[in-house]
């Protein structure tokens, strides 16, 4: 099956919190660009976490957070 990258398509976004939905026309090619945009962001969050959850929080250290060696 041969899928057309210039077909174009409409992509909807919608939350619980807003009034109403937000849709855009897009390409087949310009959405496989934005979902890669998006799995490179998730990447980078989730990278980003996992750094901050291995560094040690100031006030559980005592001594006015100073890390003793």
């Amino acid at each position: 099956m041969d899928i057309d990258p210039d077909e174009i398509v409409t992509v909807e976004l919608d939350t619980y919190d807003w009034e109403r939905s937000y849709s855009r026309l897009l390409t087949r090619r310009q959405l496989g660009e934005l979902l890669l945009h998006f799995d490179d962001m998730a990447d980078e969050t989730e990278a980003a976490y996992e750094c901050n959850r291995a560094q040690p929080v100031a006030s559980s250290l005592g001594h006015g957070g100073a890390i003793e060696e």
